[in-house]
């Protein structure tokens, strides 16, 4: 079934493939994957046409599709493609109902697949800030970022009221759009700020606790001179930071993606002064595209 492929690979005259595919997919949701496709300069290259479709990945060894070698497609030599396509469709036949992890392979089985983690969206209707305690362990937070994906654990056994109004901000789409404008290497990341002449939308008391604000910990800003004035502006800790331990309410923890986080540091102002508060707004925006709240899974031991 690939022969068409494999062979137009095998050739001196080969096209290049280059493909982006996420690391998570949460059930519902678009999973956007990228193929480009550079074609040589010197002849005409024929592709057969499932290489330009979901049928070009293969799913735990079975291709996304079918794979049908008599209809080709001819490219003029320097074409150059970048095609879009939204494979969740394709994952959802695969599932047929049943969500977990999965390899994703792009072309001939042999390439190196991707391990994509897998999330059952949390149900629709849910009041956050009214759900008993014992419940809030149920869910965790996808921060879908342009800078990749973060999973983050919450602790409602130390700041119940907290991790309510950060999965009800989350739920309701607040975030979604939001940007990090508060980037601090070895120290934090900020994001989580009301639109411009927005009201905050409620204030939360402190919940201090032992927790330590080292790095990957997610935590609440507030007023300088107000301990309960703590509301909707998030952080994600870069590095520890112990002089906010007892002082700021730590609510939950990145479990995977904190690479993502360090991708947000580095798109810092090259210029950045920790007392010209204007050099902490990254040059370009880190975007939180989406805020996800899903169905809590255990975290794997390591990212690889």
């Amino acid at each position: 079934m690939i022969s068409a492929l494999l062979t137009c690979l095998a050739s001196v005259q080969a096209p290049s493939f280059a493909h982006r595919v996420p690391d998570f997919y949460v059930e519902g949701e678009p999973f956007t994957v990228v193929v480009e496709v550079n074609i040589p300069s010197e002849t005409p290259i024929d592709l057969p046409s499932w290489a330009l479709t979901p049928a070009a990945f293969v799913f735990n060894g079975r291709p996304l599709g079918k794979r049908d070698d008599t209809v080709v497609l001819r490219f003029e030599p320097g074409a150059k493609l970048v095609i879009e396509f939204d494979l969740a469709p394709s994952l959802e036949e695969e599932f047929q109902g049943e969500h977990k992890d999965f390899r994703l392979t792009f072309g001939a089985e042999k390439a190196e697949p991707t391990l994509v983690r897998v999330f059952e969206a949390a149900e629709q209707g849910i009041d956050f800030m009214a759900l008993p305690l014992q419940q809030l362990v149920d869910y965790q937070v996808v921060l879908r970022t342009n800078r990749g994906v973060i999973w983050a654990d919450m602790w409602p056994d130390v700041a119940p009221n907290h991790v309510r109004n950060f999965l009800d901000l989350c739920n309701s789409g607040f975030y979604d759009g939001t940007i990090f404008h508060r980037v601090i290497p070895s120290f934090m990341v900020q994001g989580g700020r009301s639109p411009s002449g927005a009201a905050a939308p409620r204030n939360v008391n402190a919940e201090f606790s032992d927790r330590k604000h080292v790095a990957g910990v997610l935590s609440m800003s507030r007023e300088e001179n107000d301990i309960n004035s703590a509301s909707n502006e998030f952080f994600i800790v870069h590095a520890t930071s112990a002089h906010l331990d007892g002082q700021y309410s730590a609510f939950g923890k990145v479990l995977w993606g904190f690479d993502v986080v360090d991708r947000i540091v580095r798109s810092g102002d090259p210029d950045y002064r920790i007392s010209d508060p204007r050099s902490h707004v990254p040059p370009v925006d880190q975007i939180v595209e989406k805020a996800i709240i899903v169905k809590a899974k255990i975290a794997p031991v390591t990212e690889d």
